[in-house]
């Protein structure tokens, strides 16, 4: 006779095999609705101080700040794609990478394979697991907007202020 007996023990909790609720879905985004004008393909790699008056998708690698969507836009940083540099505007979806600070004024959405070295500011976010953040996380109110206001300079460069719409 044993001085010790056993109990049934459980088998261990397979992770993997779990259902998660925040797994993500296939996304179908149209580019039209979505306001999005611009592609910089993966091929591409563009350095600068980028602006634009819509969306945009970024497949390449842009090594600057990039400023989006004056009214209403969203930027898309594709698997693969990067941004080394700010991302500033309305909404974004990150599923590349992004070492620089990101300020939306609506949903932030960030997939398994994002990746962000830097500040993130938005009124709303979704972080899939998987996804990684190095920086500080700051959620504002949904009526605080990121307001783009042209200036003369002698770079040109797009002054952002945060702020609540009059």
């Amino acid at each position: 006779m044993s001085l010790i007996t056993r109990r049934p023990t459980q088998a261990p909790t397979n992770f993997s095999a779990l259902r998660q609720d925040n797994a993500p879905r296939r996304l179908s985004i149209d580019p039209v609705a979505e306001n999005i004008t611009t592609v910089i393909s993966a091929d591409s790699e563009i350095e600068g101080t980028l602006s634009f008056r819509q969306g945009v998708k970024i497949d390449g690698v842009v090594k600057g700040d990039i400023k989006f969507g004056l009214n209403d836009g969203l930027c898309i940083v594709s698997k693969g794609g990067s941004v080394e540099g700010s991302i500033r505007g309305p909404r974004a979806l990150i599923m590349g990478e992004v070492e620089g600070d990101v300020e939306v004024a609506g949903m932030l959405v960030l997939a398994p394979t994002a990746v962000i070295i830097g500040s993130v500011k938005c009124a709303k976010f979704i972080v899939y697991d998987g996804a990684a953040i190095t920086g500080s996380i700051e959620t504002r109110k949904p009526n605080d907007t990121v307001n783009h206001q042209d200036e003369q300079s002698t770079d040109n460069t797009v002054v952002v202020q945060i702020g609540r719409r009059a």
